[in-house]
């Protein structure tokens, strides 16, 4: 089992029944759940990941003070601590009252204000732009096995289900950004001869590519050490995943790189994103309508020509790539 079905398994087992018993008011207006930083809220984890930071545990988030107080939560957390320490062959980490647990009681409001600067739904594109591809992604990462009010789940459906303009700037910017580091400065790079400063392009390169076919899903990325995992979750994307491990472990990946960009404008046409001319002869959006060539900078300005708000479209194509 991963880290999340231990966790699930072991709220089903302790966590539901110890509330149901001690604190049944509160039921209806708690969310359970695990999510944040870790592998295991991921569900990347494996046997490597429980040198440290894994235990069976879980996530108990509280509403505002008015409908539960600060006297509610201290009892909540205690209970939680007097939980069995040992479930599975694993044992819980001790309560560390100075702060940074990972697992007990927490505020929604403050839980989503440390992942994404804001304690409730985002409203409006800035809201989204403002957050990092993978502080994003730990905020929509993990699952939440139970919520009696909902909140909980609204707040991570809306950081799920973004503005397409918020995704179009996302993948645009990415897409111009592989252009740049991939097709025009690693080349350069090789020509001069400075072999250190091509690879710093082509690792430049592949965060850019992956950051692209996340939002070609519209879906952001996690932080570089998880990155390729991520990847693993596009099983029609199984060439381009091979194509960017070689780019890495190439000293010329000219060849690669041309390829992976190939590969990235056949995912942008599958998933009718960019059209090939003659496939719509109506109706098309301009990314559509534009971005119908091999050419992943004329995709680019397409796919930013297709936004709805002038503002967010006139800002620069790079302005959402991070």
């Amino acid at each position: 089992m991963n880290g999340l079905e231990i966790s699930r398994q072991y709220w089903e087992e302790c966590g539901r029944p110890m509330i149901e018993e001690r604190f049944p008011e509160l039921m209806g207006l708690i969310a359970v759940g695990l999510i944040g930083a870790g592998s295991e809220c991921y569900g990347y984890d494996d046997d490597v990941s429980r040198d440290h930071d894994f235990e069976p545990g879980f996530c108990i988030y509280l509403p505002d003070e008015e409908r539960v107080n600060r006297r509610q939560e201290f009892l909540l957390g205690r209970a939680y601590e007097s939980l069995s320490k040992e479930y599975m062959g694993l044992r819980r980490s001790l309560f560390n009252p100075a702060g940074g647990n990972r697992r007990g009681v927490f505020r929604t409001a403050g839980v989503f204000r440390a992942m994404t600067g804001l304690e409730g739904v985002p409203v409006g594109w800035r809201a989204y732009l403002s957050l990092p591809d993978q502080n994003w992604f730990e905020a929509i990462d993990g699952e939440v096995f139970y919520d009696g009010l909902g909140e909980f789940t609204a707040i991570r459906e809306a950081w799920k289900k973004p503005p397409k303009d918020v995704v179009n700037k996302k993948l645009s910017g990415y897409l111009l950004r592989m252009t740049q580091t991939g097709e025009y400065n690693y080349e350069r790079c090789l020509q001069r001869g400075d072999e250190a400063a091509a690879r710093l392009a082509a690792a430049e390169f592949v965060k850019a590519a992956i950051g692209a076919l996340g939002w070609a899903y519209g879906r952001p990325a996690p932080y570089y050490k998880w990155s390729f995992r991520f990847l693993q979750e596009f099983p029609e994307a199984g060439r381009y995943r091979e194509l960017l491990a070689k780019i890495l472990a190439s000293d010329n990946a000219t060849d690669e790189i041309h390829a992976a960009c190939a590969e990235i404008m056949r995912i942008l046409r599958e998933r009718g994103i960019v059209v090939v001319q003659g496939t719509q002869a109506e109706g098309r959006t301009p990314a559509q309508a534009e971005g119908q060539q091999d050419d992943l900078q004329r995709a680019a300005v397409a796919i930013n020509d297709a936004i709805g708000d002038g503002v967010l479209r006139n800002m620069s194509l790079l302005a959402a790539v991070n």
